[in-house]
């Protein structure tokens, strides 16, 4: 009497009874002929719906271009991910979703990367996180795109949350049905290993490092500032997100409490106005005072351009910390690369500012610069890891360090953009 085929419940492969789970001891293949004209087919599709992202939604699309798009067959990525540099997607999967989808997928993988989700769990438990992930990506997305898949989570509840406040309110509400499911991988990396009968030896997703991650902050700000020069203001929903990267991170009304109130004093008058608030419309009272002039040196060098963002954030800062400041600004490598003169009034202007360099660190032809005319206070914003004067100035510096850097010279207050610590040299 023949037998019943029976399905192979790891592969869903149908063999005759008796033999189940034979193939899956076989050894893993590559894709086939078929397979490969899929990943092909997939492939063309996917950068065609890319195309048409930048004509549609611009901003994402500039993002999406940060990524190689590699189609595969493996039976190791269900469905998509992403390892910050590739963006991997199954063509079986990718062909059963509509054109809608697919440009949804994409930019909800890129949209992982740029809100920095690898680097933020932290130790949450990875299955809530992960909803919690794709619940702000969603959000963001049906925003920007209009659209949203019908299996993917989404909830009105949670527009314009944080990851960290939704994953916050699942954990409190375990039992709260959810309609939908995650729509990707969000760790290719514990995808590896052999198991699956095909393996495509196009699928290598790199391990994703914090760097990496950073990386991609600046990314977004940059991307921001190229879509604001050219096509205006950023969407709400977007400008909420980048804002949130261009807060200074150090309190600067507190770090130059005591130089402001050694230069700054009297009663506050309205002629003149306070210049920071006058690009907005809104006319508020000054201090009747003279100008605290201060010199800010911003490192450009190598080590340093994934932190540019946040020291753009500190220059911002700065001049909000007072109503009349006039900062002497030098970018620097391994010399001056740009220098300007700024006032609290010009604070919006921060918002396409453009920095140069990218060589070593050499902080010594500032202080050079410095020589003629000595500020109250210079404000270094680096890494540490830079060449710096063998002597202090007679003027006091503020040494304002990256996360891992280290104070250069013993001389001068240090001050770490981190969790706002600070240290006074001698």
């Amino acid at each position: 009497m023949s037998q019943r085929p029976s399905t192979d419940s790891a592969s869903g492969l149908r063999m005759p009874g008796g033999q189940r789970g034979r193939r899956s001891a076989r050894s893993p293949r590559p894709p086939n002929a078929q397979e490969q004209a899929l990943k092909q087919r997939i492939q063309r599709q996917c950068e065609a719906d890319r195309a048409l992202l930048m004509a549609a939604q611009p901003f994402t699309a500039r993002l999406l271009m940060q990524l190689t798009v590699v189609a595969v067959v493996d039976d190791r990525l269900p469905t998509a991910g992403t390892d910050g540099e590739s963006l991997f997607v199954n063509a079986r999967f990718m062909a059963q979703r509509s054109e809608e989808d697919r440009r949804f997928i994409l930019a909800h993988e890129v949209w992982h990367c740029a809100l920095g989700h690898h680097r933020r769990q932290l130790g949450r438990e990875s299955g809530a996180w992960n909803r919690a992930c794709d619940y702000e990506v969603n959000s963001l997305l049906r925003a920007e795109l209009g659209y949203c898949p019908a299996d993917a989570l989404y909830h009105r509840r949670y527009r314009g949350l944080s990851a960290e406040q939704i994953y916050a309110d699942l954990r409190q509400h375990p039992n709260r049905c959810e309609r939908g499911s995650v729509l990707d991988e969000h760790d290719v990396n514990s995808l590896g290993g052999n198991s699956g009968a095909v393996l495509d030896p196009d699928f290598t997703p790199q391990q994703v490092t914090a760097e990496g991650a950073r990386a991609w902050q600046q990314r977004l700000v940059a991307t921001a500032q190229q879509h604001q020069r050219q096509q205006g203001s950023l969407p709400g929903h977007l400008e909420s997100l980048v804002g949130r990267l261009r807060r200074p991170q150090v309190p600067w009304q507190q770090v130059l409490a005591g130089f402001i109130q050694q230069r700054l004093s009297g009663s506050r008058q309205w002629l003149p106005p306070a210049r920071r608030h006058v690009h907005s419309g809104l006319y508020l009272p000054s201090q009747r005072s003279q100008t605290l002039s201060l010199a800010v040196a911003i490192d450009t060098s190598g080590s340093c351009q994934r932190d540019l963002p946040h020291f753009l954030s500190e220059l911002k800062g700065i001049l909000g910390a007072c109503d009349r400041v006039s900062l002497d600004v030098m970018e620097f490598d391994t010399r001056i690369t740009q220098r300007r003169e700024l006032h609290e009034g010009q604070l919006h202007e921060l918002k396409s500012w453009l920095c140069q360099g990218g060589g070593g660190s050499d902080i010594r032809p500032v202080f050079t610069a410095l020589e003629a005319t000595p500020p109250r206070v210079l404000i270094a914003l680096t890494d540490g890891f830079i060449q710096v004067p063998s002597q202090a100035p007679a003027y006091s510096v503020i040494w304002c360090l990256t996360e891992g850097g280290r104070a250069p010279v013993e001389w001068g207050q240090a001050v770490s953009l981190r969790g706002w610590t600070c240290t006074t040299g001698g």
